[in-house]
C-alpha cells in the first residue's frame, strides 16, 4: 500500500478499433494490409465507425447537407471573350444554351406586351458544381456553386475572369491571335500557323531547355505537331555515362496527338537514366503549368 498523500498513477490500456460499415464494407475482396480506406470516422458511446458520407443517415442520427451559393456579377462583355478565357483557364468546360421567352410591356401602351426571345448560355465546371449563367438577366452574370474548398476557389477564379473579360475587350482579342516574334525560324523549321497553341507550347519547351542548359547545345527540329530536341552537355548525374571526356547526348521527343492540343507525349532517350528522368519531369511540369486546370 502506498503511504498517505502519495500520488498514485494508474494506466488503463484500451484497444482502439473502428468498424467499417455500409458501402465501404460491401466489397468482394477483403482489404489488404496497408490499404487506405477513405470515409468519415464517427464515434458514439465509445464505439467508432468508418462510413461513407451517403451512409450517415442510415447508421447515425446525422444528416448530410450542402450549401449552394449564388452571386450576381455585373457583366457587359462579350460571351465569346468569356468562352476564350474559361477554356484557357480550365479544362472540360461544358456549354449549354437555351431560349428564354419573356414578355415586355411597350412604352406606347402599358396593356400591349411584346414577346422577345433571348439566348441563355450556361457554362459548367467541376462536374457541374460551378455554373455560370449569362443572358437570363440583362447586364448580369450569375455564378452558382456548391460550397466546398475546391468549389469556392473555382468560383473566385470565375468571378475574376468575368471582371477581366469586360475590362479590355480589344486587348484580349489581340492577344488571342498567334504571335511569333520571340525568335526567327526558317520556313522548314517553322511550325504550322494553324495551331497557335501548340506552336506556343513547343516554343515554351524549347525556351525551357535553353535556360536549363545555357552552357550546352540544344537543337530543335519542328515537324507538324512534333518537335525533337538534341541536347549535348558535359553534365551528368551518372559517373559511368561519361567516358573519356565525351559529351552526353540526349534526344527528346514531344508529340501532340491529333485533336488534342493539351496532352503532350514526352519521351527522352539518354544513356543517363537519372538525367533523362529529370528532363522528362521538367517538361511535364511545364506542360501541366501551361495547360488549363484540370478539375
Amino acid at each position: 500500500m502506498p503511504p498517505n498523500l502519495q500520488e498514485v498513477k494508474l494506466k488503463f490500456s484500451r484497444r482502439r478499433s473502428a468498424k467499417v460499415m455500409g458501402t465501404l464494407a460491401n466489397r468482394e475482396e477483403e482489404p489488404q494490409e496497408g490499404e487506405e480506406v477513405g470515409g468519415i470516422l464517427v464515434t458514439q458511446n465509445f464505439n467508432s465507425k468508418i462510413l461513407s458520407p451517403k451512409d450517415l443517415p442510415t447508421y447515425t442520427p446525422l444528416r448530410l447537407g450542402s450549401v449552394i451559393s449564388k452571386l450576381h456579377v455585373p457583366f457587359a462583355g462579350q460571351v465569346s471573350t468569356l468562352r476564350l478565357l474559361l477554356n484557357e483557364m480550365f479544362s472540360s468546360v461544358e456549354e449549354t444554351s437555351e431560349v428564354n421567352h419573356r414578355s415586355d410591356a411597350t412604352d406606347m401602351d402599358e396593356n400591349t406586351e411584346s414577346e422577345s426571345q433571348c439566348e441563355i448560355i450556361i457554362f459548367s465546371l467541376h462536374e457541374k458544381q460551378v455554373n455560370i449563367t449569362i443572358g437570363k438577366t440583362k447586364g448580369l452574370a450569375t455564378v452558382e456553386w456548391y460550397a466546398s474548398p475546391v468549389g469556392d476557389i473555382v468560383a473566385d477564379s470565375v468571378i475574376a475572369l468575368l471582371m477581366h473579360a469586360q475590362s479590355s475587350i480589344a486587348s484580349i482579342q489581340l492577344t488571342s491571335k498567334p504571335c511569333f516574334h520571340r525568335r526567327s525560324l526558317s520556313d522548314a523549321e517553322t511550325p504550322s500557323h494553324k495551331r497557335p497553341r501548340i506552336d506556343s507550347m513547343l516554343r515554351l519547351f524549347h525556351d525551357t531547355l535553353l535556360h536549363q542548359f545555357e552552357q550546352s547545345s540544344v537543337e530543335a527540329s519542328y515537324e507538324a505537331r512534333k518537335v525533337t530536341f538534341e541536347i549535348k552537355t558535359d553534365a551528368s548525374l551518372d559517373s559511368t555515362a561519361l567516358l573519356g571526356g565525351d559529351q552526353l547526348q540526349c534526344r527528346v521527343d514531344v508529340l501532340f496527338e491529333e485533336d488534342d492540343d493539351y496532352n503532350a507525349k514526352i519521351t527522352v532517350e539518354c544513356s543517363d537514366s537519372k538525367f533523362a528522368k529529370n528532363i522528362q519531369e521538367c517538361l511535364r511540369g511545364v506542360a501541366e503549368a501551361g495547360g488549363p486546370v484540370r478539375l
